[in-house]
């Protein structure tokens, strides 16, 4: 019998499988409205940039990417340590693809056996070992102040770095400091309220420190600059002109032009970036022996993990091997402030 109808050509490509519409989709957008307000807006801007990283792998192996297979997300985290990204920002892929399934009302596919054992290899495979801001410590803050000479530009980054030292302010809390949460004591000395950081979701904010040699150049650089309210720290357009409130990006420019400042080698000047003040802060205290609970407390942590990866170094000098080598002649003494200035160089 001769058939009537004409068969289309076979075409021998996958047909991939579609994502989920409907129901999961407007649950997934009904979270993301929700989420608005709840997660800071680099944290749901990171997360959209994830999801879109992920979403781009999944079409281009034909793949659902919503709901996805969990051999899929395995074979995204290898994909991403071949192309050398960090164990952390893997880990954060998949932390937001897990976010998605879950407020999208479906299973998480990143629980799956799948899952757990291609993070695991990559945790074999790979160093967990993030690169550290290499550090603007007092020292270096001091031989900027005492020689950047006289413009607006000289006060706003004299100030700034004495207050982001200080306060070990990250650099969203360094930009988004106001007037008014600032008090000038009597004595000289002053305190900042440091309203939210990256650890305070819930806004309850911590009250930091500021000597009189700070208090003595963030004056300097309010009555110049002619700021009695809103940001206490503004972009600068030309030489004079004071502009609007800086942007948390534009931290790290500014930190490294002052490293070239100071004639930094330019290896160094590459790892400064917003951190910088906040690893040096913690390396000084750790020289001066603060102890780590005071550290801690000071730059907002909730736990010892950060302030213990950024004194490592002056932790490794004070060591019992070291100790231990000074006692038994192999190293000579060295006083602890010299410490900091030998492990930098």
């Amino acid at each position: 019998m001769e058939l009537t109808n004409q068969a289309s050509e076979f075409d021998p490509r996958p047909i991939a499988p579609k994502p989920l519409m409907g129901g999961p989709l407007t649950a997934l957008l009904e979270w993301q409205a929700m989420a608005e307000g709840a997660y800071s807006a680099n944290t749901l801007r990171a997360q959209k940039a994830d999801g879109v990283i992920f979403q781009a792998f999944c079409e281009s192996r034909n793949e659902s990417y919503l709901p996805a297979d969990p051999k899929t997300i395995r074979a995204f985290i290898e994909d991403q340590v071949t192309a050398a990204k960090k164990p952390a920002t893997v880990k954060r892929y998949v932390a937001t693809i897990a976010r998605v399934h879950i407020a999208a009302g479906l299973l998480n596919p990143c629980s799956s056996e799948a899952v757990r054992l291609g993070l695991k290899k990559m945790g074999r495979e790979t160093s967990a070992r993030q690169d550290q801001a290499h550090p603007l410590g007092w020292k270096e803050i001091k031989e900027f102040i005492d020689g950047a000479g006289e413009s607006l530009r000289a006060d706003r980054e004299r100030a700034m770095l004495c207050v982001a030292y200080e306060t070990l302010a990250r650099r969203g809390e360094l930009v988004a400091l106001q007037v008014r949460d600032i008090d000038f004591h009597p004595n000289g000395t002053g305190q900042a309220l440091i309203r939210r950081g990256k650890t305070d979701a819930e806004g309850q904010g911590r009250v930091a420190y500021l000597s009189r040699e700070t208090v003595k150049w963030l004056k300097v650089w309010l009555e110049h600059s002619r700021i009695t309210e809103g940001t206490a720290f503004r972009r600068l357009i030309g030489r004079n002109q004071v502009g609007g409130p800086l942007n948390p990006g534009s931290i790290a420019p500014i930190f490294k032009r002052v490293a070239q400042w100071l004639g930094m080698p330019e290896r160094f000047v590459a790892r400064v970036s917003g951190h910088s003040t906040r690893v040096g802060a913690t390396q000084d205290l750790a020289a001066l022996d603060i102890d780590l609970a005071a550290i801690t407390q000071a730059g907002g942590w909730k736990s010892t993990r950060m302030p213990l990866q950024y004194a490592e170094k002056i932790n490794a000098a004070r060591s019992g091997m070291a100790r231990a080598a000074m006692a038994a002649g192999r190293d000579e003494p060295i006083m602890v402030l010299d410490l900091l200035g030998k492990l930098k160089g």
